[in-house]
């Protein structure tokens, strides 16, 4: 798998690496730590890395705007991103000849031609660093910086179930390419004043069910209320699951009136099959997807309270 990724990226003198919306450190350290390890060795390659950009990540760094006419006849490399549908581009690719995709979700959509997808890394960073380890591609500090902020963003700095004795070997080899690991744990920990308002409010207004389940729905009226930049609500997330009695939990916010993003979370049980049932996915324990109308989340909000006292029971 390797050989033929590095083989294609020899071949090719543009590339094009992509991610999924609504990107998270993990998306975008990918993203951008491919690219900057690509550009050290290739220095006389075109490589783009295109997105939404989102202030929230602006100390990973910047996204690229590039038109059409840059993806004819680039290699495109899609990271840590599981379904075709959720890629965050603009432009039209999908007829390009050579799609790479590097994942670390379930593989429920294999669209690329050449697809690595692995779910015993905690993190696409950890597979970005594995990929330029075995071909002997340097990783300096800048990259190092970029996956670091990526593998500790999915693992929240080690608290989830994926971290595994691979992770930490891999965590301790990026940061001796001489990366500041206080700043980078800092700056995924700080929140805005705004967050810290919306989080106080979560812990105030959510539900939980006598099986354990938590949940909230934040309504695009009251959403407005706390002005938070595209990517913050994210922040907010983890918030139900430190709570000792919740099992799982899901925070569901509306961005546009019968528009609603639903974040899903577990400790222990699986419930990426909750997401799956109305058209997202993820991992077992972190997954989502979004619903249109305010009957679908009651339905979504029942599924994740009985397969939560499933695990009682």
């Amino acid at each position: 798998m390797f050989e033929q990724i590095i083989q294609e990226i020899n071949n090719h003198h543009k590339i094009i690496i992509i991610r999924h919306q609504n990107p998270d450190p993990d998306a975008i350290g990918s993203q951008l730590g491919l690219a900057t390890v690509l550009r050290n060795k290739f220095p006389d390659k075109k490589i783009y890395t295109p997105g939404t950009e989102l202030e929230v990540f602006d100390w990973l760094g910047k996204m690229q705007s590039i038109t059409d006419s840059a993806y004819k006849g680039a290699l495109i490399i899609a990271v840590d991103t599981a379904n075709k549908i959720r890629i965050d581009v603009e432009h039209h690719f999908t007829d390009q000849e050579q799609i790479i995709k590097i994942d670390h979700h379930p593989n429920d959509d294999p669209f690329g031609k050449i697809n690595w997808v692995d779910e015993n890394f905690s993190s696409c960073a950890e597979m970005i660093f594995t990929f330029a380890e075995k071909t002997d591609l340097p990783v300096n500090a800048d990259a190092g910086r970029l996956l670091y902020a990526g593998l500790i963003g999915d693992t929240n700095r080690f608290l989830y179930p994926e971290t595994n004795a691979q992770t930490l070997e891999i965590a301790a080899k990026l940061v001796k390419t001489g990366i500041n690991v206080s700043e980078i744990s800092q700056h995924e920990d700080s929140m805005s004043l705004e967050i810290s308002r919306l989080e106080a409010y979560i812990l105030e207004n959510f539900t939980l069910t006598e099986n354990g389940c938590g949940y909230i729905v934040i309504d695009h009226r009251n959403l407005r209320i706390f002005n938070l930049n595209p990517g913050e609500l994210d922040y907010a997330v983890p918030l139900i699951g430190k709570i000792n009695s919740v099992k799982t939990w899901a925070v569901i916010s509306e961005p546009e009136p019968e528009k609603f993003r639903v974040n899903l979370r577990s400790k222990a049980v699986s419930i990426n099959q909750i997401a799956v049932k109305y058209g997202g996915g993820g991992h077992p324990l972190a997954s989502g997807v979004f619903l249109h109308d305010y009957k679908s989340v009651d339905h979504l909000i029942e599924d994740m309270d009985q397969i939560t006292k499933s695990t009682v029971e």
